[in-house]
């Protein structure tokens, strides 16, 4: 039997404590994909129209727009394996809550469960990287971080396998119980899945904050002003590219190259399963390439494939439109993808620990302000009859921008690792927590 190679076995030498981890996000991210695949068929089917429901699921935006800065700050500085308890107990919760006040018709308590379940994930998302950094040392923080992004790609591919599956069986009697399985029932069995994280998260230990950091909600160094700025301006233009076309691929696949939603859901298996053997080379790449290798190489090679991709609308009446923006497309998610723990791991470790919750708390509300605003432009564009093609590379420029500006980071880090920054904040090496 081969022997594994040197980068994968690195993943087994993982604290047990970050492996627990890694599974109970998967089993969160279970709840995460069949929200993403199926919840607005759900809806649909109860008679809501297209303003109801983009009205309804936008609360879990509002709620994390409006409250990740509040709780980035109460976080910094304190334990936070209860707070990853509590909001791995409250996401699955709420999710469950607005599927039956869905199912039962009552749309007001389902817009406060929309509202609640955003900010319980709002909670995961700003606990989990921190958390992670601070489980293990500083040598495998690439390997924990790359593992904790392989777990979307895991729960993608097993959600959507599995809603496949349940869809395409239709009904089945089960002790004495005719059930339909319909999108409720998916919804629900995924959702109950997730309930299982609490326990796991329970089992982590609670590592210790660094206790130079402030435990002040508004209490922030000046030296740190600007290089919380310079992490979180990437993060701006990326994050508002990425909602201008990203989250309309389906349409522009539909609208262009009549790809039904079943060829579309293929492709993105493909996509996913790529997504996750590659992301799980990230550090491999690091190590090799360097910074500038695993965020500056691999994200210019993916802009580069999302423009051909939009470019395919020009020659949409030739037979290798279709093959070559499908390619694109299953290529372009797990380059992009790759890029994703390696700025997470050069952006933790530039705003140093004191930092950390609160930059984690900022990304979210970017994503979540600029995902909203890019939908509104998207949506004044293609009522101007703009072309997806121009959306794209649209998209493209400010993708090359933010890739500078993380380029400024990686030298920024270059200089401190030389000894010539004058601001060095980042900590000692965390303690190995078995």
């Amino acid at each position: 039997m081969p022997n594994m190679p040197s980068w994968l076995q690195r993943y087994g030498t993982l604290p047990r404590c970050v492996l627990w981890f890694a599974v109970g996000q998967f089993l969160i991210n279970l709840i995460n994909t069949a929200q993403f695949l199926l919840l607005n068929l759900f809806l649909r089917s109860h008679h809501l129209d297209d303003p109801a429901i983009a009205a309804l699921t936008s609360q879990r935006f509002v709620g994390t727009f409006f409250l990740a800065i509040p709780a980035g700050l109460w976080l910094r500085g304190r334990c936070l394996r209860w707070p990853l308890v509590i909001g791995a107990v409250l996401f699955p919760l709420t999710a469950l809550a607005s599927l039956e006040a869905v199912q039962h018709g009552a749309m007001g308590a389902a817009s406060w469960c929309f509202l609640l379940m955003g900010f319980a994930g709002l909670i995961l998302n700003v606990g989990s990287m921190p958390m992670v950094l601070r489980m293990v040392s500083a040598e495998k923080s690439s390997e924990a971080l790359s593992l904790m992004f392989a777990t979307w790609a895991a729960a993608s591919i097993c959600g959507g396998l599995l809603s496949s599956v349940l869809q395409g069986m239709g009904q089945i009697d089960l002790f004495g119980w005719h059930v339909v399985l319909d999108e409720y029932a998916t919804l629900l069995l995924l959702t109950l899945a997730g309930f299982g994280a609490p326990f796991l998260y329970a089992r982590m230990p609670d590592p210790p904050p660094d206790p130079s950091v402030s435990k002040k909600w508004l209490h922030l160094h000046r030296e740190d002003m600007p290089v919380l700025l310079r992490s979180l301006l990437p993060s701006i233009v990326i994050a508002t590219g990425a909602g201008l076309s990203i989250q309309f691929l389906n349409l522009f696949f539909n609208t262009v190259h009549q790809v039904s939603s079943s060829q579309y859901s293929t492709y993105g298996t493909i996509s996913n399963v790529l997504v996750l053997l590659t992301g799980l080379m990230v550090p491999e790449i690091r190590r090799r390439y360097g910074w500038r290798g695993a965020i500056i190489g691999v994200q210019s090679i993916a802009v580069l494939l999302l423009m051909i991709m939009g470019l395919t609308e020009l020659w949409n009446h030739l037979l290798w439109s279709l093959p070559l923006a499908v390619f694109c497309f299953i290529v372009r998610q797990p380059l992009m993808s790759m890029a994703g723990p390696a700025i997470s791991e050069l952006t933790m470790s530039y705003v140093g620990e004191r930092n950390r919750e609160l930059v984690s708390a900022c990304n979210g509300a970017i994503w979540s302000g600029a995902w909203w605003l890019a939908a509104r432009v998207f949506q004044v564009l293609r009522a101007a009859d703009f072309p997806y093609w121009a959306v794209f590379l649209t998209t493209a420029v400010l993708y090359f921008m933010g890739t500078l500006f993380y380029l400024k980071i990686i030298r920024a880090m270059d200089r401190r690792d030389d000894g010539t920054h004058p601001h060095r904040h980042e900590s000692p090496p965390a303690p190995e927590v078995v």
